[in-house]
């Protein structure tokens, strides 16, 4: 058989693998437009129902096809007095009421490990006092392996069950109208549909293939029986895996160790990759690795470029070469075209010597040069950025020859040979601990004019008296100018002090949107808002009045979002969260909506997946990252791989 005809085989095998997959549990994304294959029970609120059976209809946004389940605690009221009280959630007694539950009962295929599905819990109590919080959960032959509570807009959670998203901020009243199945009519919404989202969770331990297995999907009405709240499930799935959710290609595959005697003992390095930047395609990716992919017998950091094809080393001549003991810290791209190359310019921070001190070097990929930025001693310059043509370099020192601010971290913004501190130490008063700045990222546009960074000095009169880690915008052109996105507190009614991170801009001349992560809750009356204060990604858009430039863009109850990146034309954005509910990191892409909630391609999840940028080759999304994972059954010894997904 030929090559080619072997790749159709697997291909028609995986194919037939994938809809095998599929039917397990039957009807899995309710399409026939009624429960088949499922079971209702308890108070049997529980049925099909599409978009055009609510009012208004276009409040509900169906993941997977036309139809989704609907399992509810109402209409209105189901039990009276004692009847129908069970003690769901093992808090206060026999107290939970109305309790109804969908469930599929099926054959467990060999190799499974997972189920998935989409789900969003809207409940009806998100106002009312703490003790009414109504419940849903998630079991598996009995043993529960999800649970929620009514999402509480005074942060409370009454129940041990873990808050679900909210809804809207303010009631809306929407409702199941008569077009729906008889069992869900007339059901209330009081603050509007969910936004789905999707989980993917081990099954329990000790299920055997062919066994019988019992997934059900319950809710119940918490110490009263009045206010509707209503679990919608979609697209359920049982999985062998849950890595393999994206179109990835392993660009890097690399082998080895060096072991090199040092201080009477042995000194071990193994091939990793670590650090990467894209340019504004995403088909350039610059990494810094200690594989050999060439040139690199040593096993010592270096840096090499992906163009789409093939690998190259960062080389250039001279006596300034990585030594033993020596160590790159992190790395930046050019985005632009410029000398039939993208992303020229490449600037990094690195020790090239045991005994050296990070400084900040910047390599010409056309002419193969290298130039030495920075030459101090006793600090460190780290974390580089570059805008689109290379002329404009920004990072973040600590050394007091260039920011005359003691051992305080400054950024020191270069243009041609011209260093600017920002903030001014005039904007950092004298403090304990000190007033600092990090986290600079250069506008992805040639002319370098914004950047945005995290700081809890105040560049902006009257602003952040607190000291918090605020974002703030820098406008360098003329005298330049400070916006301060965001104004939180150490403390306001959040469990933890507020903290602000990870800001990057798009590639607008005007410097129009900030995408950032933040845990408060900076959006309190927006459609979408952090009640739980979790980690989420919000967007600032400098071009929107004042009332309404914030909005969140994320809103995962089990989740952290620990990263984001920003395309030029800000239409997508790739993240990074841990998954709280299997420890798992996840990586994909985003797409900004008009209206309603961003839609989403996962790429990979494992327990180690990290670093991911994003580029756009026209209008396709393409996203890199790091992992030591093997998705595709080709990086058995887990190194740490350079991976890359286009989003179709």
């Amino acid at each position: 058989m030929t090559r080619y005809g072997r790749s159709c085989l697997l291909f028609l095998l995986s194919a037939v693998s994938a809809a095998a997959w599929s039917q397990v549990p039957t009807n899995g994304s309710f399409e026939t437009g009624d429960l088949t294959g499922w079971t209702a029970g308890g108070y049997n609120r529980a049925g099909a129902i599409r978009s055009s059976n609510i009012t208004p209809n276009t409040s509900l946004t169906i993941p997977d096809g036309t139809w989704a389940a609907a399992i509810s605690t109402g209409p209105g009221e189901q039990a009276s007095g004692t009847t129908g009280a069970t003690n769901f959630d093992n808090l206060g007694g026999n107290n939970d009421y109305d309790l109804s539950w969908l469930q599929s009962t099926f054959t467990l295929p060999a190799n499974a490990a997972y189920v998935a599905f989409d789900w969003g819990f809207a409940s009806g109590e998100q106002n009312e006092a703490d003790q009414y919080d109504d419940l849903m959960d998630v079991t598996v032959n009995g043993t529960r392996i999800m649970t929620r509570s009514s999402c509480k807009l005074n942060g409370s959670s009454y129940s041990p069950f873990p808050n679900a998203n909210c809804q809207n901020a303010t009631v809306v009243d929407h409702t199941v109208n008569n077009t729906a199945v008889s069992v869900l009519r007339s059901i209330n919404l009081r603050f509007g549909s969910p936004a789905f989202q999707r989980i993917c969770l081990p099954l329990p331990s000790g299920l055997a293939a062919g066994s019988s297995v019992t997934l059900r999907f319950t809710v119940a009405d918490q110490n009263d029986h009045q206010i509707d709240s209503t679990l919608f499930v979609d697209n359920v799935e049982i999985k062998s895996s849950c890595t393999e959710v994206g179109t990835i290609v392993q660009l890097t595959n690399t082998s080895g160790r060096a072991v090199d005697v040092k201080g009477g003992g042995f000194f071990t390095r193994t091939a990793a990759a670590r650090a990467l930047a894209v340019d504004s395609n995403g088909r350039t990716v610059a990494f810094i690795s200690s594989a050999d992919l060439g040139g690199n017998a040593n096993l010592l950091d270096q840096i090499y470029i992906w163009n789409g094809l093939s690998f190259t080393r960062a080389a250039w001549t001279g006596t300034t070469q990585m030594t033993l003991g020596g160590q790159m810290q992190n790395i930046a791209i050019s985005g632009d075209l410029a000398n039939s190359l993208y992303g020229r310019y490449i600037a990094f921070s690195a020790r090239m010597t045991e005994t050296d001190n990070y400084e900040i070097y910047l390599f010409d990929r056309s002419t193969s040069a290298l130039t030495t930025v920075t030459t101090t001693s006793g600090c460190s310059n780290t974390d580089p950025s570059l805008d689109g043509d290379g002329g404009v370099l920004a990072w973040v020192s600590d050394c007091n020859a260039l920011t005359g601010a003691g051992t305080a971290r400054r950024i020191i913004v270069r243009s041609g040979t011209t260093n600017t501190v920002i903030p001014a130490n005039s904007s950092c008063p004298t403090a304990t601990p000190p007033r600092e700045a990090r986290g600079v990222r250069l506008t992805r546009n040639a002319n370098g004019r914004f950047l945005v960074f995290e700081s809890n000095c105040q560049p902006v009169s009257g602003g952040n008296a607190d000291g918090n880690y605020e974002i703030f915008r820098y406008d360098r052109n003329g005298s330049g100018t400070y916006a301060q996105v965001t104004t939180t507190t150490n403390n306001g009614s959040a469990a933890q002090i507020t903290q602000n991170s990870m800001a990057v801009l798009d590639g607008s001349t005007d410097g129009r949107y900030v995408f950032f992560i933040s845990n408060g809750n900076l959006t309190p009356s927006g459609t979408v808002f952090n009640s739980d204060y979790s980690y989420e990604i919000f967007r600032w858009d400098g071009n929107a009045a004042a009332a309404s430039r914030l909005s969140q863009r994320t809103n995962g109850s089990d989740s952290y979002y620990t990263a984001v990146d920003l395309s030029y034309d800000a239409t997508d954005y790739a993240f990074e969260r841990l998954e709280l509910t299997t420890g798992n990191t996840s990586v994909g892409r985003r797409r900004v909506a008009t209206t309603g909630s961003d839609s989403e391609t996962l790429l990979a999840s494992g327990l180690l997946v990290n670093n991911v940028r994003i580029g756009k080759d026209g209008l396709v999304p393409v996203v890199s990252f790091l992992s030591p994972e093997n998705f595709l059954n080709t990086n058995a010894d887990g190194n740490p791989e350079v991976w890359q997904g286009r989003v179709q």
